[in-house]
């Protein structure tokens, strides 16, 4: 007389059978460790460093008044330009500005000219034109006019930021500070929320979360091709003929799929240093995510009949 086979027993004797026919796929095989491979090479390659500075170009200013406004602004890069028709074609996109030190070389595009030896080309999308005589006029309050060169795709709330540099360079070249003492109360700034003032999140961490649903979705497809290739070969009739019950089967899909989606979102978080401060927070929502995309790839392989429709079936179940 036969001893009874548990369930769980049973239950695990199709999640091996489920990972083993995954591993004898090729061609999922090979897919899925090319996918993890790309995917931790794109992370690694995206760039890890954020300018924050805006860059400003001005002409017809004194360069010591320039090189203090420079240093006591953070975030603003000043370039120095000889003329005011030279920067007018560097922010509309005519010429290129090359910087060594000094005014910034211009070279109009549609020149041969090969720019000097150790000069790191600049893109400037704000200029500041001072007319001649600026210094003299502010310093005698008489009235002047400064021509702000703007790109279309500056924000306006750069140009209303401009209007207030263009004062402060005017009370810097009168020689006089600005009168916020005498005509503005004092103001006290509180951010609230996170302050990503000097820490904005660069490229790569923006793509960490991508990189990681890229993985299970993945998963999604592998899972479903081989449940609708079951299906079509009738393998899974064949196990129903044993004592596995539908809920045995439907269990042990979902499991096989669940720790085969954790394995491989661990192996990226890990590869690409994801795992932060809380990493059983982390890896409980990796669990979570591998349960649901199991139980999607079970309804995308069970209507599927081709890879294609396996394909449409899983983007529609997974999208909502």
């Amino acid at each position: 007389m036969s001893r009874p086979v548990s369930r769980a027993g049973i239950i695990g004797s199709i999640v091996r059978k489920d990972l083993a026919e995954y591993g004898r796929d090729k061609l999922w095989a090979f897919l899925t460790v090319m996918v993890l491979v790309a995917t931790v090479a794109l992370y690694w390659v995206l760039p890890d460093d954020v300018n924050e500075s805006i860059r400003v170009g001005a002409s017809g200013i004194e360069p010591a008044i320039l090189a203090g406004l420079d240093a006591s602004q953070e975030g603003l890069d000043v370039v120095e330009f000889s003329s005011p028709a030279e920067l007018e074609a560097t922010v509309s996109g005519e010429a290129d500005a090359w910087v060594t030190s000094g005014p910034a070389l211009v070279i109009p595009r549609s020149s041969d000219a090969e720019p000097p030896s150790g000069a790191e080309q600049v893109t400037v999308s704000i200029g500041l034109a001072f007319p001649e005589g600026f210094t003299d006029a502010v310093a005698a309050g008489r009235a002047t006019e400064v021509t702000v060169f703007l790109d279309a795709a500056v924000p306006d709330e750069l140009e209303i930021a401009m209007t207030g540099l263009v004062r402060e360079i005017a009370f810097a070249a009168a020689g006089d500070p600005p009168p916020i003492d005498v005509l503005s109360p004092a103001a006290s700034f509180e951010v609230l929320g996170d302050d990503r003032v000097g820490n904005q999140a660069s490229a790569r961490d923006g793509f960490r979360p991508i990189f990681v649903f890229l993985v299970l979705l993945m998963e999604l497809f592998v899972m479903a091709s081989l449940i609708a290739k079951e299906i079509q070969d009738r393998t899974v009739t064949a196990v129903l003929v044993t004592p596995a019950t539908v809920g045995d089967l439907l269990a042990a899909k979902g499991i096989a799929g669940a720790v085969s989606g954790l394995g491989q979102a661990v192996i990226i978080l890990i590869a690409i240093d994801s795992l932060g401060p809380e990493p059983a927070l982390i890896l409980t929502l990796m669990l979570l995510g591998s349960v649901m995309v199991a139980g999607t790839a079970m309804l995308a392989g069970s209507v599927g009949k081709d890879f294609m429709s396996t394909l449409f079936y899983g983007m529609v179940y997974m999208i909502p």
